[in-house]
């Protein structure tokens, strides 16, 4: 059974949005070394694990092994679960594009809160990270 052209389509391009919510924040790549683990919950029983490979405070790209790949579509809301230094948090997130074994999410509910406060759950993360580079 093949996949259906608009099914291709969809795979490849990323979900149009709105200028006004283009990608604001420069993404910081997550070196192999500091292996952020994710778990995508798309479904009551479905969840999948990958690691990021960059993140923003409004998004993060992730890598899934062959057998974890999230069956959903761009477009599909979904939770991501992020485990960082023994802890994690969970983000409502949008699907952004998927290509292969990598899928871009979008957290809305994050694009609007102020990024200046210690307060914003991923730039906690990014501020590790950026001082995990420096240091080494």
């Amino acid at each position: 059974m093949g996949t259906s052209t608009a099914l291709k389509q969809d795979l490849w391009r990323p979900l149009p949005i709105p200028q006004g919510n283009r990608r604001s924040f420069r993404r910081m790549s997550v070196k192999p070394y500091q292996v952020l683990p994710v778990a995508i919950r798309c479904g009551s029983d479905t969840v999948c694990q990958g690691r990021v490979l960059n993140l923003s405070p409004q998004g993060m790209l992730v890598e899934f092994p062959d057998d974890q790949i999230p069956p959903v579509l761009r477009g599909t809301q979904v939770s991501v679960k992020l485990h960082y230094l023994g802890d994690s948090i969970w983000l409502p997130g949008l699907v952004r594009h998927c290509k292969g074994q990598k899928m871009g999410f979008l957290f809305p509910a994050l694009s609007n809160h102020p990024t200046r406060g210690a307060k914003h759950p991923l730039t906690i993360v990014l501020h590790s990270l950026s001082r995990a580079v420096i240091s080494r």
